[in-house]
């Protein structure tokens, strides 16, 4: 996760998170498709619904190759939308370790409930998406 200055966010400042995802998926998100509960529920593999984003681009690409083909993407929020995430139900935790891998970073939790404030973020530009080399 890095917080850096970003001109194109009005807040200047974003926060860069990294989503591991199947190729489709990548593609519809990076053309602007909205978070859908029901098309999450349909593409979870395990864990608790919501749209998981990982501060290390490392531990994003662990969750890619799950999906294979996959892709990463890289998340940036700015400071505002963070703030607005976290009162809509955002969190912030330690990866659950898997059965061969311990990552090195944390994931950032957007429960369901909170999809349409990140949806509204990323139409009022306070969120966008963009592919990670």
């Amino acid at each position: 996760m890095v917080w850096a200055d970003n001109p194109a966010l009005p807040s200047g400042r974003s926060l860069t998170a990294f989503h591991g995802t199947d190729i489709e998926s990548a593609r519809t998100l990076l053309q602007g498709e909205s978070l859908n509960i029901e098309k999450a529920a349909v593409h979870k593999i395990d864990g608790p619904p919501g749209f998981f984003l990982a501060t290390q681009i490392d531990d994003a690409m662990f969750f890619a190759l799950r999906r294979a083909p996959g892709g990463v993407l890289a998340c940036h929020l700015s400071l505002y939308a963070v703030e607005q995430l976290q009162a809509a139900g955002m969190l912030r935790r330690q990866i659950p370790p898997g059965k061969t891998i311990r990552f090195i970073g944390d994931e950032i939790v957007i429960p369901p409930e909170a999809f349409a404030v990140f949806n509204g973020l990323r139409e009022a530009g306070e969120i966008f998406i963009t592919p990670t080399l």
